[in-house]
């Protein structure tokens, strides 16, 4: 009975053999499907993640640069008042020096006029010690005072156009 089951027996074991295979082949080809839709995939995010790190970059690096322009603006800006105070340092000092000489009695006599007429001809105008160049003299509340920090100044300021040349 054995030998007349062989046939079938060995049919039924081909059978699942072959279906053994197939369902092999049709596995493979699932992990090929899906192993190919996981590396679409995969490029697709590293693209994506590239692409806002690009964006991500561009981000900072426009930061970066808005940075170096405001430092390398506050840096021009220190320099140009280093050098404005520079300026008005030595001509205070030139006027200073020039105090004694006769040009600059005869700035301070000016001086002293200038100060009479804004406070009046009755008010006393104090002169500092010879060969300083301030003027001073007080009304009532009133109190008007010349020096060379004030004249520097105000020549300086009726010469901002110029002094703004001198950064073109």
């Amino acid at each position: 009975m054995a030998s007349a089951l062989e046939p079938v027996s060995e049919a039924l074991v081909e059978k699942a053999r072959l279906g053994a295979e197939q369902q092999l082949a049709d596995a493979s080809e699932d992990v090929r499907v899906e192993l190919s839709r996981a590396h679409a995939e995969a490029r697709r995010l590293l693209a994506e993640a590239r692409a806002q790190g690009a964006s991500a970059a561009e981000s900072v690096a426009s930061l970066q640069l808005v940075e170096a322009r405001r430092d390398a603006r506050e840096m021009v800006l220190r320099a140009r008042r280093r050098a404005y105070e520079a300026l008005r340092h030595d001509a205070i000092g030139a006027l200073e020096r020039r105090a004694k000489t006769t040009e600059g009695r005869m700035l301070i006599d000016q001086l002293s006029a200038l100060v009479e007429e804004c406070l009046g001809g009755d008010a006393p105008v104090d002169r500092a010690e010879h060969g300083a160049l301030v003027v001073e003299a007080r009304s009532g509340n009133r109190r008007v005072a010349i020096g060379p920090t004030m004249l520097i100044d105000h020549v300086l300021l009726s010469m901002a156009e110029q002094v703004e040349g001198l950064w073109a």
